[in-house]
């Protein structure tokens, strides 16, 4: 085992670890690790490091207290007030571990930001700067929206959103809550599954049932609620019930501020106000 002290050990332990295959060199982008103090084991090819930690590759860099990393695995272990910075992507932990730099494992008051997404749980994982899985009271803000509940799964190349375990959904208009939450936000589709509760004050309306698909979209210009499965829906003194509503919306893609702009179809000979 090598030890040293300061920056120089870093281009000792870099210029050894290039004379072996297990290297920091990976396929297409290089790594390294700068620390106060350095250990290099040649034998298992683990590199550790202490005080200023900051391990980079690629665009990625991820700084800390300390650090260990598997030169032959390139898998590691940051520790200590983590940052790392990837592209447009901040992430703050206390600890991160690297199944990959393609795979990053948080744990410990996790944050991620990138772009317009805000992410905050008890751990997160990163997958290919793209996929975001957050477990532990977890808080999701995009753009005008924010998710919470036990889990979420994010995918931002698709923009879309999955909260498996319950969860609730809140904008200026309202929330909506289901025992499984899915959200295509580029289309503005969102599906709740089991105990269905949505409310929106603004309107004077609310409704429920075993399943809602929520389109602030729709062909015609305009959204719908599409509620089924012990459907309800009130608003103001007026209130329906049925295996199967659809609720039609304003224009703006909100609901109607007084009933009579709202149709009410009930499946069968139907129900129209």
């Amino acid at each position: 085992m090598t030890k040293r002290k300061g920056k120089a050990a870093l281009a000792a332990a870099v210029l050894t670890m290039a004379l072996h295959a297990g290297s920091l060199q990976a396929a297409d982008e290089a790594s390294s690790l700068e620390g106060a103090s350095i250990s290099y084991d040649m034998a298992t090819g683990v590199i550790t490091a202490e005080g200023d930690v900051l391990l980079q590759h690629g665009e990625t860099r991820i700084a800390g207290a300390k650090a260990s990393y598997d030169t032959k695995t390139q898998q590691g272990e940051i520790t200590g007030g983590v940052i790392a910075v990837s592209d447009a992507m901040r992430l703050t932990a206390d600890a991160v571990r690297l199944e990959s730099f393609d795979a990053i494992h948080a744990t410990g008051g996790a944050e991620v930001t990138k772009d317009d997404l805000h992410l905050s749980a008890a751990s997160l994982s990163v997958f290919d700067k793209d996929r975001y899985v957050a477990e532990g009271d977890v808080r999701a803000v995009k753009a005008d929206k924010t998710f919470t509940g036990a889990r979420a799964e994010f995918t931002q190349s698709t923009n879309y959103m999955l909260i498996p375990a319950g969860g609730t959904m809140r904008t200026a208009d309202g929330t909506f809550t289901a025992d499984r939450m899915e959200g295509w936000l580029t289309e503005e589709h969102y599906r709740g599954t089991g105990n269905v509760h949505v409310v929106s004050p603004p309107r004077s309306f609310e409704g429920g049932g075993d399943r809602i698909d929520y389109f602030a979209k729709a062909e015609d210009g305009k959204g719908k609620c599409v509620l089924d499965g012990n459907a309800w829906a009130y608003q103001g003194n007026n209130m329906l019930k049925s295996k199967h509503l659809t609720v039609y919306l304003a224009n703006t893609g909100n609901l109607a501020s007084t009933f009579g702009q709202i149709c009410i179809c009930k499946q069968g000979n139907g129900y129209r106000r």
